[in-house]
C-alpha cells in the first residue's frame, strides 16, 4: 500500500466514526450505558477480526503480541476517560478538550524522539483543531475547569500516546494482527467496568424495540470498531502520526455532515465554517507548499527563457 492508499483508508475510517456518533447517540438514549455499548462494539469486533484472521492470529510473533495488548491499555484508557468524563461536564467540554490530542500528538513525539515537527503540519493540526472547536462547541455552555473535564483530558493524553504508538508499530508488525490485540483488550476490561457500572443489558426478543438496539450495537461494533480500526492500524503504517491524527479528526466533521443528510439536522454557518476549516488543515497537511511554489517557479523560468531565446 502506498502513502495516499493510507492517506484514503484514514479518511474512511473517520467518515465510519462520523457515522458511529449518530447511532452510538440513539443507543445511549435507548437506554443503554456506556460501559455496555463499549463492551458490545469490541467484543462484536474482536469475534469478526478472529473470525476473518484467526490463521494471521495464531501465527503472530511475540513482539506483535505485546505491543498489542500494550496498546489495548491506552485505546481502552482513551475511551473509559472520554465517556466519564462526559458524565461530569458539557459535551461541548468533552468535544473540545478530546480533540487535543491533535495538539498533543507534535509534544509527544519531541518529548519521545526530540523531533520537531514541521511547521506547516503544525499550522494544519491548528487549523483543524479551530474548525472542531466551531463544529463542536456550544460556547455558552463553557465553564469552569471541573473534574469531568480533567478526566476528559486525561482521556485525549491517552488518544494521543495511542496514536504515536500505534504509528510506531505498525510499521514493524501486521497492522491487522496488532489491531486484534487491542480489541481483545478493550473487550475484556470493558466487560469488568460493565459489571462493575452496570450489568449485562437486557434484550427482550420478543420485543423488536429491544432487540434493536443490541443489532445496531452488533452494526456499529462491526463497522466502527472492526473495519474502521482495522483501517487505522493499516494507514497509520504508511502514514506518520501527526498526519494520521489531522486525518482521523474528520470523524468530527462527517459526524455532523451525515447527521444533516440522515436525521434532517440544520445546516447553519458554524458547520459550514467549520468544515472548510477541517479539510483545508487536511489540504495544508498533505500538499507540501513550498514544493508547489518552487515548480512554478522553475516552470514559470523555463517558460520565461523560451520566450527570450
Amino acid at each position: 500500500m502506498n502513502r495516499n492508499l493510507g492517506r484514503l483508508v484514514l479518511i474512511t475510517a473517520g467518515i465510519i466514526w462520523g457515522f458511529g456518533f449518530i447511532v452510538n447517540d440513539y443507543i445511549l438514549v435507548s437506554g443503554w450505558d456506556d460501559s455496555q455499548l463499549l463492551f458490545v462494539r469490541f467484543f462484536t469486533a474482536f469475534v469478526f477480526m478472529f473470525l476473518f484472521f484467526f490463521k494471521k492470529i495464531f501465527k503472530t510473533d511475540k513482539y506483535t503480541l505485546k505491543k498489542g495488548l500494550f496498546l489495548g491499555v491506552f485505546l481502552f484508557l482513551g475511551f473509559f476517560f472520554q465517556t466519564w468524563g462526559l458524565e461530569e461536564t458539557s459535551a461541548s467540554n468533552n468535544a473540545l478538550i478530546t480533540a487535543g490530542y491533535i495538539v498533543f500528538l507534535p509534544l509527544i513525539i519531541y518529548i519521545f524522539e526530540r523531533k520537531l515537527v514541521h511547521k506547516q503540519t503544525l499550522i494544519a493540526a491548528l487549523v483543524t483543531f479551530i474548525g472542531i472547536i466551531i463544529i463542536s462547541v456550544d460556547f455558552n455552555s463553557i465553564g469552569s475547569m471541573n473534574r469531568g473535564d480533567i478526566n476528559t483530558f486525561i482521556g485525549a493524553i491517552f488518544w494521543g500516546f495511542h496514536i504515536y504508538l500505534l504509528g510506531k508499530y505498525a510499521k514493524k508488525s501486521d497492522p491487522i494482527v496488532l489491531m486484534a490485540f487491542q480489541l481483545l483488550v478493550v473487550s475484556v476490561l470493558a466487560f469488568i467496568a460493565m459489571m462493575i457500572r452496570a450489568e449485562i443489558p437486557y434484550v427482550d426478543f420478543s420485543d423488536w424495540d429491544s432487540y434493536k438496539i443490541l443489532i445496531a450495537a452488533v452494526v456499529i461494533g462491526f463497522f466502527a470498531s472492526f473495519i474502521a480500526f482495522t483501517f487505522q492500524s493499516i494507514g497509520q503504517k504508511h502514514s506518520n502520526p501527526t498526519e494520521a491524527a489531522i486525518l482521523i479528526s474528520t470523524e468530527s466533521v462527517f459526524g455532523p455532515i451525515l447527521a444533516v443528510i440522515i436525521l434532517n439536522e440544520q445546516l447553519d454557518w458554524r458547520l459550514v465554517l467549520g468544515i472548510v476549516l477541517v479539510f483545508g488543515g487536511v489540504l495544508l497537511s498533505e500538499i507540501d507548499i513550498l514544493s508547489v511554489i518552487r515548480k512554478r517557479r522553475i516552470k514559470t523560468d523555463i517558460q520565461g527563457d523560451d520566450i527570450n531565446v
